[in-house]
């Protein structure tokens, strides 16, 4: 597996267990080589190098935005999770019994909300905050 993020998160990259980390600002993406399936979490130009990494037959899923780059000989897939109370709740139960590992950036209270999605942490368009109750 190959894990790749901006230089500050290498050692989070490689505690989930990829076995090489790129580093997308100072490493060539290019030189990895094909892969079966890429997960582009970054979207944009990084999105764009990514499809060149799947080899034939392989899968770029992507979840910043619907597809605009397809690998030359194999597909992409945009990757949406809707809101499902139910799933949530398994997803807890999961994280409870260490079955589940979850990386937190940060945590706001509610009164910090409007100035974490105002500041552009988003995923596909949509803000992504985390908030703890007081």
């Amino acid at each position: 597996m190959i894990g790749a993020g901006r230089a500050h998160n290498r050692e989070a990259a490689l505690d989930l267990g990829p076995d090489v980390f790129v580093d997308l600002e100072d490493d060539r993406q290019e030189d990895i080589g094909e892969v079966d399936v890429v997960l582009d979490v970054f979207g944009k130009e990084i999105g764009a190098r990514s499809a060149g990494l799947v080899r034939a037959g392989g899968t770029l899923v992507t979840i910043t935005a619907l597809p605009e780059f397809e690998p030359r000989y194999g597909r992409s897939v945009f990757f949406v999770v809707e809101p499902d109370r139910a799933r949530l709740a398994q997803l807890v139960g999961l994280v409870r019994e260490d079955s589940l590992r979850v990386l937190i950036r940060s945590r706001d209270s509610p009164a910090e909300v409007p100035q974490a999605v105002s500041a552009g942490r988003q995923v596909g368009g949509r803000p992504i905050v985390m908030v703890d109750e007081p």
